[in-house]
């Protein structure tokens, strides 16, 4: 099997069984400075695998044998030489890079059924059981000869396998890692979709990869890059991307460019990896950014032109950078990046990110990123009920994390000098594609971006959102809700377009691409306009109202066109002291994620707010926005706002990301201000961004909490320093809806 990694060949499978049950597997895959090597040489006996050695070098050279033997597993890697208490049955087998091997898995599938079934596997080159879900997608059929295709989904990671009629993998397709495992004679199993747009850049260069390169900033750090270059003398624009995350990784993007006719820069952030200085998150972006643009510029294999692109943190420096105004940066890729420190991480509106903090103070604790962390639970996630959270880092992680104690302290938007940059967008003019998805946890970054930049007059700016969480254009799929075939798009060519247009100066028809493609869940279809909220929505409110109790399904609380002119107000109560660990915090695996959400006939500390029944298919995508008349018992309250569509069949699914807002900060994000006890207050908060059909029949819901902990820190009814503070009040709310105090939400409707 050839391997390819972004259209280009990066490496072989050789797959060698007996008659006698015996056989080897062999790969090797090569993507810029990153090289991996897996062999496995065993034996077949009755279908199953009766024993085996596999042997693997990881992209850091550590290497790893695992020994299958008798009914034993034993693991040698590093420091580790153990046997594992794993028992190895009859059950099927998966091959991570040995394509081969997953024909067990494959073969188990019922191809009957075109329902998606999970099938346990052992994987035994990475010697563990996994439950990858297979849903069989048909046949199809080539010159060659007809496969039966499967789609898998395993964690985030989807991919789809062809099974020949001698029960051979003819074909691994893993679309998000941009990787394809195929036999040759079968390579018109799948097209290139690059193939459709001869009029961008083709891959025509050989590429070479200059590692450790290193560039000085104007105070002396030294930051670090991986330089990915067509292996010809020549001046070529450049693609930059800085990371946290390990520039070699990263760098494996280059090769797509490179071999297209550029140099692909992929830079360590300050602290990282290889780069020195203090790591001190996101506060030194601005300054490093700007003198990262202009090294590229100036080197010997640079004709000036510099863009950026990354995702995250990746997206996050591209603003710093772009803020700053380097001559030479002509364009940027701003994927989920979030925006200022108070806006969503650390703070999102004040309230304090808690899980995300913690999670990614874990993975980036060290100087190099622990990749383990990425998708396994955290050491002690019951400890996150810890206080005061000055201790959380060492309760949840066993570690102190030096950042995160700093982010407690920060509990001011003015403590984020460096950070922020949201104020000074009006300093940039340069064109930007943004990309975001309405389960992405950073979405807010790209909404608000989207926003100041079409305020300011900004005609150069493009987005894409689609049904994707951070981790974007990766799956068709969130949990148990699939939204069809179509959720993930051909990215590759959208970018080499922006590049080609805006470094290459090429006229290509960048003019004419839609400056807005959205995704509208529910229809499961994608919508293209030239403007974001789309031309043709309009502005619809709806007020809160109600009688009686609001929280559960028995609830009261109605939204209607018109403010209710004399309503007693809604009332619940929020507990700090009771506050649980949700179970999947616990379990972070995505196949076990739902939009499903389960409400109770009573749910104490919540108020419900429905429709009724709508008379036709109703669309709203668009900004979404809460006004809220509230008073509470305590000096400090959270609410968090979530948007539901509630099916007659009783089902309430989750639509987006919710709002949220901290209203010690009511006056300002300077400082937190007491509340008086009882006063009534007004709240205005924009919930995230979405897109959703509503079908005939349907509810809109609001749902309204004081708490979605432990993803977000609870409050505890004080101003207390957060770092500190250990005593906790009930908060009695009541949410007023009548003439004097009318609480609404406003939203975009499209039909």
């Amino acid at each position: 099997m050839v391997i390819e990694f972004s259209g280009s060949p990066a490496g072989e499978n050789i797959y060698d069984l007996k008659a006698d049950g015996s056989f080897t597997s062999s790969t090797k895959l090569a993507i810029g400075s990153i090289t991996i090597l897996s062999d496995i040489s065993g034996k077949i006996v009755g279908g199953r695998l009766a024993q085996y050695v596999c042997n693997s070098t990881s992209p850091t050279g550590e290497k790893t044998v695992i020994t299958f033997d008798q009914g034993k597993l034993h693991v040698k890697s590093g420091k580790t030489d153990k046997d594992l208490d794993i028992k190895v049955g009859k059950e099927p087998y998966f091959g991570n890079l040995h394509p081969q091997l997953s024909a067990s898995g494959l073969d188990a599938v019922d191809f009957g059924k075109k329902s998606s079934q999970e099938i346990k596997c052992f994987c035994p080159d990475v010697a563990a059981f996994l439950s990858p879900k297979f849903t069989p997608s048909g046949y199809k059929t080539i010159k060659k000869g007809t496969v039966k295709l499967f789609d898998m989904m395993l964690a985030p990671v989807q991919a789809t396998y062809a099974l020949d009629d001698s029960k051979h993998v003819v074909m691994m397709d893993v679309p998000g890692q941009k990787l394809r495992f195929i036999v040759p004679e079968w390579e018109g199993l799948m097209k290139d979709p690059l193939a459709a747009f001869p009029e961008l850049s083709q891959s025509k260069f050989k590429v070479v990869t200059d590692k450790g390169v290193a560039m000085k900033t104007r105070d002396g750090a030294t930051l670090v890059s991986e330089v990915v270059r067509p292996d010809e003398p020549g001046k070529y624009p450049v693609i930059l991307e800085r990371t946290p995350y390990g520039r070699q990784a990263a760098a494996v993007v280059g090769m797509f460019y490179a071999s297209r006719g550029y140099v692909y820069v992929c830079q360590d952030c300050r602290g990282r990896n290889d780069s020195t200085g203090e790591w001190d998150p996101f506060v030194h972006e601005r300054k490093d950014g700007y003198d990262a643009v202009q090294w590229c510029a100036t080197q010997p294999w640079s004709n000036g032109n510099v863009g950026m692109i990354g995702g995250s943190y990746g997206g996050f420096v591209q603003w710093a950078a772009a803020v700053e105004n380097p001559p030479a940066l002509k364009c940027i890729v701003p994927q989920v990046s979030p925006p200022d420190a108070f806006l969503n991480l650390p703070y999102d509106n004040g309230v304090f990110f808690l899980y995300g903090s913690v999670w990614w103070s874990k993975i980036v604790a060290g100087k190099t990123i622990d990749l383990s962390s990425f998708m396994s639970k955290l050491p002690n996630p019951e400890k996150f009920s810890t206080l005061p959270l000055a201790e959380i880092d060492k309760a949840v992680l066993g570690q102190r994390v030096p950042f995160f104690g700093t982010w407690l302290k920060r509990e001011s938007a003015n403590d984020w000098t460096g950070f922020n940059y949201e104020s000074d967008l009006k300093r940039v003019k340069i064109p930007a594609l943004h990309i975001s998805g309405w389960w992405d946890g950073d979405e807010i970054g790209t909404m608000l971006n989207w926003q100041i930049m079409r305020d300011l007059g900004r005609t150069n700016q493009w987005i894409v959102y689609g049904p994707w969480t951070h981790l974007f254009n990766s799956s068709t799929k969130i949990g148990d809700t699939d939204f069809g075939p179509t959720a993930v798009i051909d990215l590759d060519s959208v970018y080499l377009r922006w590049f080609d247009t805006w470094l290459k100066h090429r006229s290509i028809g960048q003019e004419k691409q839609p400056h807005v493609r959205a995704f509208v869940t529910g229809a499961n279809k994608w919508v293209e306009s030239s403007d974001w909220p789309l031309k043709q929505s309009k502005t619809t409110r709806l007020f809160l109202g109600g009688t009686g109790p609001v929280e559960g399904l028995s609830t009261g609380g109605t939204l209607v066109a018109s403010a209710p002119t004399n309503q007693a107000p809604s009332k619940y109560r929020y507990d700090p002291h009771t506050a649980t660990i949700d179970k999947r915090i616990l379990n972070p695996d995505p196949n076990k994620a739902s939009l499903i959400a389960k409400i109770p006939t009573k749910m104490p500390g919540t108020a419900m707010f429905q429709s009724a029944p709508l008379p036709r298919a109703t669309t709203i995508a668009g900004p979404i926005s809460l006004d809220l008349r509230f008073s509470t018992s305590a000096q400090n309250t959270d609410f968090f706002a979530q948007l539901l569509d509630v099916n007659p069949n009783g089902t309430y699914t989750v639509i987006g990301q919710p709002g949220k807002y901290r209203c010690s900060y009511l006056q300002g994000f300077d400082k937190p201000r007491a509340l008086q006890p009882g006063k009534i207050y007004q709240v205005q908060f924009r919930m995230w961004d979405t897109a959703r059909e509503f079908a005939k029949g349907h509810r809109i819901c609001l749902l309204l909490s004081s708490t979605m902990f432990p993803l977000y820190s609870r409050n505890l009814g004080t101003i207390e320093p957060i770092a500190t503070g250990k005593k906790m009040i009930v908060q009695d709310q009541k949410i007023y809806h009548d003439k004097k105090n009318p609480s609404s939400i406003t939203f975009q409707v499209v039909n």
